[in-house]
């Protein structure tokens, strides 16, 4: 028996999250909905599977790999545009032993998996679907003989879900309805009402979750960040003090799930003040650090020299401070040629002493970068701060996430202040992630559980 997993659908059931994610990677109490798919079949005690995988498919393919953490060896199908779910299975023919169950991973059904593979196991029939009273709920076992003319619907959102002619129906007594909206996942996602956070996720001891809040992984709430019945999906941050309720949040978009209404997180901006500059007192403040961190120098030379074939070093520009504050000078510069961010960053307290770059504020961006960010409002607040060594932005904000999800934190320390970024600084420079390359997710790699 060969067991084929679909991860196909296109987020056309998410409504405004379309443009951000897929069924399949869309979190559900801080973990992907395939995810959860792989976690039920292993306990089914199903080992292996064929994954198909439509639109998004190399990101699939990249955050569950071969299927080693979760015990099952996945091997991956490209579905193209116009392929219907059926001629997938024909073209696979040659790889199906026996029969097939086919298998929604991304409609949120796992939980029926189980039950529906040991109650259809003594079924004669060609074709077994799985209902829920008078829902399909998007599993089939389906004989070799009843391939060449099988149809399976994709999408549980459009008319075409329902049970095909000739498809024997099976109820497995399970209170369950297949996701088909952006309103059904809400509605999953808030769960019995307690708060669930991925264990990849970075949640600050001061804010505050309620209401069945969620938290996914690559995700992080700062400060005294208050949420009640919000969904953090990955690779989002939810800047200090921001409040927000019955909400999801990705990136800088905020979408209401019953009503589909959107808005930005940076429409929460605080009022524009008067813009700062960096100071003598951060002069003052680098020349101790630069004091401070000359033993260091000649350490980050040699490792950059030997890690980089006899090149220490790479030129670096940045659009730094200005003469008033406010306004921005490009900077040219080198930085030391590792992925150590402290090695690597020794030269910026050079632009620390020469006042072009402060001591704490928003993160530097390449010139280029800078003249462009002001294409939106909120990217202007940036230019409130001076530019700083030290920039929230650069310590908590995933490194996977997009450009823009920076660009928000940063815009909302400059309307607040920098506060408390030293502390901060302190305490990243005493952890890994100042000392240690950046480490993506490897799905290959056992979890630690079992390591």
């Amino acid at each position: 028996m060969t067991t084929v997993l679909l991860a196909d659908r296109d987020g056309r059931a998410l409504g405004p999250l379309e443009d951000k994610t897929v069924p399949a990677l869309l979190p559900l109490r801080g973990a992907p909905l395939l995810e959860r798919a792989l976690e039920a079949l292993v306990s089914a005690g199903v080992r292996s599977a064929l994954v198909v995988v439509g639109p998004r498919g190399p990101e699939i393919e990249k955050r569950f790999g071969k299927g080693i953490r979760w015990g099952i060896a996945l091997e991956y199908v490209r579905r193209a545009e116009d392929e219907t779910t059926g001629a997938v299975l024909r073209r696979l023919e040659h790889r199906l032993d026996g029969e097939t169950l086919v298998l929604r991973g991304d409609a949120a059904i796992e939980g029926a998996f189980g039950e529906f593979l040991r109650r259809s196991a003594t079924s004669e029939e060609p074709v077994v679907a799985a209902l829920s009273g008078e829902r399909l709920l998007g599993m089939w076992r389906v004989r070799p003989e009843a391939l060449k003319k099988l149809e399976i619907p994709r999408e549980p959102a459009d008319e075409s879900w329902v049970r095909e002619k000739g498809h024997a129906p099976l109820d497995v007594d399970l209170d369950l309805a297949p996701l088909d909206s952006l309103t059904r996942w809400s509605a999953l996602d808030r769960g019995d009402g307690t708060a669930a956070l991925s264990p990849r996720a970075a949640v600050s001891k001061g804010a505050r979750l309620s209401g069945g809040s969620t938290v996914a992984e690559e995700a992080a709430v700062l400060g005294k960040a208050a949420l009640d019945g919000v969904s953090v999906l990955p690779r989002t941050v939810v800047p200090d003090g921001v409040s927000l309720r019955g909400a999801a949040v990705a990136q800088n978009l905020v979408v209401d799930p019953v009503s589909g209404a959107t808005s930005l997180l940076t429409d929460l901006l605080p009022p524009a003040g008067t813009p700062r500059g960096a100071g003598f007192g951060s002069r003052l403040a680098g020349l101790v650090l630069f004091l401070l961190s000359l033993p260091l120098w000649p350490v980050a030379f040699a490792w950059s020299f030997v890690a980089n074939a006899g090149r220490p070093t790479r030129p670096y520009a940045f659009a730094g401070n200005g003469a008033t504050p406010g306004t921005r000078a490009a900077v040219k510069t080198f930085r030391f040629e590792t992925a150590i961010p402290v090695f690597r960053d020794l030269p910026l307290l050079l632009a620390v002493l020469g006042g072009t770059l402060a001591l704490a504020g928003v993160a530097p961006l390449a010139p280029e970068e800078e003249a462009g960010a002001g294409a939106a409002t909120w990217a202007e607040a940036r230019r409130q701060a001076p530019v700083g060594l030290l920039a929230r932005s650069r310590m908590v904000v995933p490194a996977s996430a997009p450009g823009e999800v920076a660009r928000v934190v940063d815009a909302f320390d400059a309307r607040r202040g920098c506060r408390g970024l030293l502390p901060l600084g302190l305490s990243t420079f005493l952890s890994a992630r100042a000392w240690t390359a950046p480490k993506g997710w490897n799905p290959d790699e056992l979890p630690e559980a079992q390591g």
